[in-house]
């Protein structure tokens, strides 16, 4: 064998190029190779242990709380990098003050001038040469943050050119984009989705899940456009972001904006306590053509922000944009105060939902479009006629297996009516218009009004004899789907 002929000097490189994807491997090959690879085996496990799954910890031996420290690790021992595929970095530099208390304050980083390995690794970057970014400039902005001990936004994207093995990545809650480390992270999104680029160790090349947030008050970092630029990796299948939002009044608030990008391998997306209306839900599932879950909940976070919800356009707006391969949707308000717009839902043009969660408020939306007085389900006398229930028809398609009725209040509000409508011809209903129905999932607590309660108690009982499940949830809130 040709690599067992080679120097120990030599075969101490290939195994150190080899940590971590081929180290274990290349250890069992055979009884000289595995010896030559015993000294870095301690290494390898201390390694992988540390850095596959990363998050800050305050209290860490390699005292890695911010993006400094992280890159300072891996100029001094670049296979780190090839360690990390969750990196978690959600806390940078919120460990700053409790550094300090403990009379340890975060690591520094070299001048220009004295150099060192984190020098070289930005004075070789190729991603800032590729963005006609002068690094002395970048470097000097990065090291001033990290003098000043503060959060970094240059460290943190230039981190991200660094990770070209991770698979799972979460930005910092301190995500404050600048015109430099924009130009830098459309760089390397840029260079990901080239299909000619083959490098598996391309920054971001591999990333299927993303998450972020926004918490910051400033209305031009807060819009879902913050996020695009991971949003149009080439394998994203998850997407979660909380905090933002994304309506026509504020058109550079919108995810993508007539972006010719498309998000074609997302699969799974997480809205949460955003702000988007029927026109920025629009812009969003344009461009997710591959779709299959769907999870917002309502939540204006700002004064400059729309106080008032119109639900129904924005249902209406999923279910003609994503209507045709969503198969979960779920669309809540726990922490909604506004009021809700009138209007009419219809869900007619979905075809394969099967898991749906909404408020009982859209039910209500639907019985005052139709200017229905007294008992609403006894006024509708289509059903009778033999023909389906159009007010049903309109809110759960005949897909749907799995229902979830939500209640900000749990049931402590007029939406036994809401119950009513839906219910009162169950077992007609659940043969003719819902036969997948197998679970519905009603929110209802302990002090709910007497006549929501009844409503409630009546379902369970008509469920148990038509075969589907019907569970009251106590908490007043039913539970979402994590995967959503």
């Amino acid at each position: 064998m040709a690599l067992t002929a080679l120097p120990p000097e030599i075969l101490d490189i290939i195994i150190k190029h080899s940590l971590p994807l081929s180290f274990e491997n290349l250890a069992t090959t055979c009884k000289r190779i595995y010896a030559q690879c015993t000294p870095f085996i301690k290494r390898h496990h201390e390694l992988r242990s540390r850095f596959r799954d990363f998050t800050y910890i305050s209290d860490a031996r390699d005292g890695v709380v911010a993006a400094s420290d992280f890159i300072s690790l891996i100029a001094v021992d670049p296979s780190i990098a090839r360690y990390i595929r969750t990196a978690n970095l959600v806390r940078d530099s919120e460990f700053f003050p409790h550094q300090l208390l403990r009379g340890n304050p975060p690591k520094s980083v070299p001048s220009i001038e004295d150099g060192g390995d984190i020098v070289e690794l930005f004075a070789n970057s190729t991603y800032l040469r590729r963005a006609r970014l002068n690094w002395r400039e970048y470097y000097s902005t990065f090291a001033e943050d990290v003098r000043e001990m503060r959060y970094s936004q240059h460290g943190i994207v230039f981190l991200l050119t660094l990770l070209g093995y991770t698979e799972n990545l979460t930005i910092p809650d301190l995500w404050k984009p600048n015109t430099a480390t924009n130009r830098l992270l459309l760089v390397l999104v840029k260079e990901a989705r080239q299909s000619s680029f083959l490098s598996s160790s391309s920054g971001l090349r591999p990333l299927t899940r993303f998450r972020g947030s926004v918490r910051r008050s400033e209305a031009e970092n807060s819009g879902l456009s913050l996020a695009r630029p991971f949003l149009t990796l080439p394998h994203l299948e998850s997407f979660k972001f909380a905090g933002a939002f994304a309506i026509g009044e504020h058109p550079r608030s919108l995810a993508f904006g007539g972006s010719p990008y498309i998000a074609d391998k997302l699969e799974a997306a997480s809205l949460h306590d955003c702000c988007i209306d029927d026109v920025g839900i629009t812009d969003f599932l344009k461009q997710t053509p591959r779709l299959k879950k769907l999870n917002y909940s309502h939540k204006p976070r700002h004064d400059f922000l729309p106080r008032d919800w119109d639900i129904c356009k924005f249902i209406n707006a999923v279910a003609r944009e994503a209507g045709s391969h969503l198969i979960e949707l779920a669309v809540t308000a726990y922490a909604f105060r506004g009021s809700t717009l009138p209007g009419k839902a219809s869900l007619r043009g979905f075809q394969k939902l099967e898991k749906f969660w909404f408020p009982l408020r859209l039910v209500t939306c639907n019985i005052n479009a139709a200017g229905v007085t007294g008992n609403f389900a006894t006024s509708l006398q289509h059903f009778f006629n033999g023909s389906l229930d159009p007010f049903v028809r309109d809110l759960i398609p005949t897909t749907v297996t799995h229902l979830m009725l939500l209640s900000e209040c749990g049931g402590m509000g007029p939406y036994d009516k809401a119950l009513d409508a839906l219910f009162r011809h169950f077992r007609a209903i659940r043969r003719s218009q819902l036969p997948n129905l197998q679970k519905v999932h009603i929110a209802c607590k302990q002090g709910a009004d007497k006549a929501y309660k009844q409503q409630c108690n009546k379902i369970v009982a008509e469920g148990e004899r038509e075969g589907v499940v019907v569970h009251l949830e106590q908490s007043g809130f039913a539970t979402v789907s994590s995967n959503a």
